[in-house]
């Protein structure tokens, strides 16, 4: 990277902030501590939403993050981690505190644009700040997949206590669960207050021009498996994130009680953790293109499987996606974060989660139609063929390109 698009600072004296990754795991936990996930879909639809609706809301969501995940990532790396995850923090508690108290579809779009504001601000910063707590470790690989595989195995546990929560808050009343997350939603503010910013190199202000093509080289100039990296991230988070938004509806159309749907996301949950447990271990060039065979396989798997299986077996499928997730969010989020400067890694995994973001406002509500009008399973015999071309068009120029890269 150019020297000139970044300023330099003596190196923090502690090598490493085991503190801060502490706390980062709690602060996962806590972030992902969502009271009323598992039953956010039949809550919305108690007030009248259909399911075009519904996917229309996580649309508002996905553009009000687009329009501000970049911006917000670049204000990170310019102006300090931990002030971006405070007021992140504080975006999101006030989000779950306005849904208490929300009625009608106006309602809910305020709520989905004050989480897009908070969700906005924390993402890119927890992880850029993660590798920077790592300090200047020889190690710094292993140990980077590591720290990744123990966040998103926290901040699962965390979503899995909370659906535990709302399986009992549930049998009271649809709205306990909403109510208690209002509370639970400030938890994350406490923690962010505690972090401590490391002293490293940082983009200079004032010279964004600059800045910006020293991220754009750092990207797509560095080869093409960066590129296919990024691509291959943006598209597995989509299609997962739009799998996740179907659980629910699907789970209603195999006429499973409401009762079973927080033990249900609990168990989808334990999937994504223990995956991203033991994730880390497919850290390094020689495991990435088998890895990257394997997280294409999963939605395909996923998918069809819903679609042509009725019942607990249909619903076990669905473990297919928390697998991808689990494996997509350590092996190729990793692979990418090892790969660009540290001084812009907020804003670069602010450019994923932008592209995951546009792909699912595009899509989520077309899936979303597909439901209504075709019913689950031919909605999701689509999402399988559409997973079949995304292995082929874009996971196996990756795999090919792994291969190419570890020959001798």
């Amino acid at each position: 990277m150019a020297s000139h698009s970044v300023t330099s600072q003596a190196p923090d004296p502690v090598q490493g902030l085991p503190g801060n990754i502490r706390k980062l795991s709690l602060l996962s936990a806590a972030h992902m501590f969502l009271v009323v996930m598992p039953v956010i879909v039949p809550f919305y639809r108690a007030h009248g939403l259909s399911m075009r609706e519904v996917y229309l809301l996580q649309s508002v969501f996905a553009l009000g993050t687009l329009v501000l995940e970049v911006p917000t990532g670049y204000a990170a790396d310019l102006l300090g981690w931990k002030k971006t995850l405070i007021a992140g923090s504080l975006f999101y508690g006030a989000s779950f505190s306005w849904l208490a108290r929300a009625n009608g579809f106006t309602g809910f779009v305020a709520f989905e644009l004050l989480a897009a504001v908070g969700v906005a601000l924390f993402s890119g910063s927890d992880v850029a700040l993660l590798y920077a707590s790592l300090g200047a470790r020889s190690d710094v690989g292993r140990q980077g997949a590591r720290a990744m595989g123990s966040l998103l195995f926290a901040s699962q546990l965390g979503e899995t206590a909370a659906a535990l929560l709302c399986g009992a808050l549930v049998g009271v009343s649809l709205r306990l669960p909403v109510a208690v997350n209002a509370a639970t939603a400030w938890l994350p503010l406490g923690i962010a207050l505690t972090l401590r910013e490391p002293t490293t190199p940082r983009m200079k202000r004032g010279q964004h021009a600059e800045n910006l093509r020293a991220l754009t080289l750092a990207l797509f100039a560095q080869g093409r498996l960066l590129r296919l990296l990024l691509v291959n991230q943006v598209l597995f988070s989509s299609m997962t994130l739009i799998a996740v938004w179907a659980y629910q509806a699907y789970w209603s159309s195999q006429a499973i009680p409401i009762r079973h749907f927080g033990w249900l996301w609990a168990t989808q949950n334990v999937a994504v953790a223990l995956t991203a447990r033991v994730a880390h271990r497919a850290e390094g060039e020689a495991s990435l293109a088998p890895s990257a065979a394997f997280i294409a396989a999963l939605p395909i798997v996923g998918f069809f499987g819903m679609a042509l299986f009725e019942g607990w077996i249909g619903v076990a499928f669905g473990l297919a996606f928390s697998i991808c997730r689990g494996m997509n969010q350590v092996v190729m989020r990793h692979a990418l974060n090892v790969r660009v400067p540290e001084a812009m890694r907020a804003t670069a995994n602010s450019v994923t989660a932008l592209g995951m973001r546009l792909l699912f406002a595009g899509l989520g509500p077309l899936f979303g139609y597909a439901m209504d009008q075709w019913g689950p399973a031919a909605a999701l015999r689509l999402g399988g063929f559409a997973s079949l071309g995304i292995a082929l068009v874009a996971s196996l120029p990756l795999v090919c390109e792994a291969r190419r890269l570890r020959s001798p």
